[in-house]
């Protein structure tokens, strides 16, 4: 009897303690999704303004390219345009944001972000899109410092909660 209450102890510290830990990875997840946007924004001015290719094509080359968990995203939006189906990059990019970005670590404002970004291209010139592609990039930049100063007293608040409610719990029980 005295072995399953230390078990069940165990279990419930043990247990409280890795969803501190998945908080904290949470965080570290989002930063590599903000450098993952800013990698693909950033490919995509370039494919944009040096290599003067249009949108479509554009976006098709940094759907190839990009490596990042933005990957699906974008091959998404690529595919769809290629297919030629009458719908407004908008309306593709607003849906592949909704589908593809729910498995990524991005929050609501980070989205929010992007479908500004997708509201604006393929409506406006070259030089336009290339401005609006940039303050994106100035916007990820911004939201990477904020998350990046915060992140490793957030991770140990984290890990040190998910230890600390354990206990509580099992005192709760006992």
């Amino acid at each position: 009897m005295l072995f399953i209450k230390i078990l069940g102890c165990v279990l419930i510290i043990g247990s409280s303690t890795g969803m501190g830990f998945l908080f904290g990875s949470e965080i570290k997840k989002r930063i590599e999704d903000l450098k993952s946007a800013k990698t693909f924004a950033i490919l995509l001015s370039g494919d944009i303004r040096y290599a003067k290719t249009a949108l479509p094509e554009a976006l098709s080359n940094v759907a190839r390219r990009h490596e990042g968990r933005l990957g699906p995203f974008l091959k998404k939006v690529a595919k769809e345009l290629d297919s030629y189906s009458g719908t407004s990059l908008y309306e593709i990019w607003k849906r592949a944001v909704k589908e593809e970005l729910s498995k990524t670590s991005l929050t609501a404002k980070d989205k929010e972000n992007l479908l500004h970004l997708g509201e604006s291209l393929g409506n406006l010139d070259k030089d336009t899109q290339v401005t609006t592609i940039e303050w994106y990039i100035a916007q990820v930049e911004e939201d990477m410092k904020a998350v990046s100063a915060d992140a490793k007293e957030k991770i140990k608040l984290y890990r040190s909660l998910g230890v600390l409610a354990g206990i509580f719990v099992v005192v709760l029980i006992i």
